[in-house]
């Protein structure tokens, strides 16, 4: 397996444990961050081994753009990871909504299989479902079933629940619940359970670099991240 990882969303509340947590590791020589914008690598990962981080800026505007971009960035045989996601008051719409948390990642997605990515970790949520009533775990359902429609080597989605330790950005309605529940969250079920951006990270390196058999596809569930 290769000792190069990708990750897109490496500003995100799991992205900046993604890279910190890589560039940790003794088996990974090098981190590419496909970003948006210049980043303060210091300022967002101060944690982070820096000298094994490479950020690349690629137009997240035009999403063909994105494809050729990035494409010649990623090393065939790396390990890719996709933190990328918003909400629909950030974004603005839902149509701004869909546009980066399904249009954008699975992009990216085809991106990965055309650079022979040897495996994809993708966050979504849980509750992820095409058929939810509720359009944020509609859309997280949806770009589960089209990147699995893509048939790459292999590819796990990552479903949190409520996050802990998330920084301030806006979300008041998660921040108050993870304030309620972070005190009796030992009591609820690991299914359901608050999770740490750190835990969920951690977990999904682990699936990430695992040389074990696994299924092309496959959701790696908040009880299992909580449980490895």
């Amino acid at each position: 397996m290769s000792n190069t990882a990708i990750v897109l969303g490496a500003t995100g509340a799991i992205g900046t444990q993604l890279v910190t947590q890589l560039t940790q590791r003794n088996d990974v020589a090098h981190v590419i961050l496909i970003a948006r914008r210049e980043l303060n690598l210091q300022g967002y990962f101060p944690e982070a081994i820096n000298s094994k981080i490479q950020s690349h800026i690629v137009d997240f505007e035009q999403l063909e753009q994105l494809e050729q971009q990035a494409a010649a960035l990623i090393p065939s045989g790396s390990v890719a990871f996709v933190a990328l996601g918003t909400t629909k008051k950030q974004a603005g719409s839902e149509e701004a909504f869909r546009r980066i948390d399904h249009g954008l990642v699975l992009a990216f997605a085809r991106t990965c299989k055309s650079a022979g990515v040897s495996k994809l970790g993708v966050v979504t949520a849980h509750g992820a479902n095409v058929s939810s009533a509720a359009f944020y775990n509609r859309v997280k359902g949806e770009v589960e079933r089209d990147i699995q429609a893509l048939a790459l080597p292999c590819v796990f989605f990552a479903r949190p629940s409520l996050l802990l330790g998330r920084p301030d950005d806006g979300r008041l309605i998660e921040k108050v619940a993870s304030t309620l529940l972070a005190p009796a969250s030992s009591f609820l079920p690991k299914s359901v359970r608050p999770i740490s951006t750190a835990r969920v990270a951690a977990a999904m390196i682990d699936e990430g670099f695992d040389t074990g058999s696994k299924p092309s596809s496959f959701v790696l569930s908040n009880a299992q991240m909580h449980e490895r």
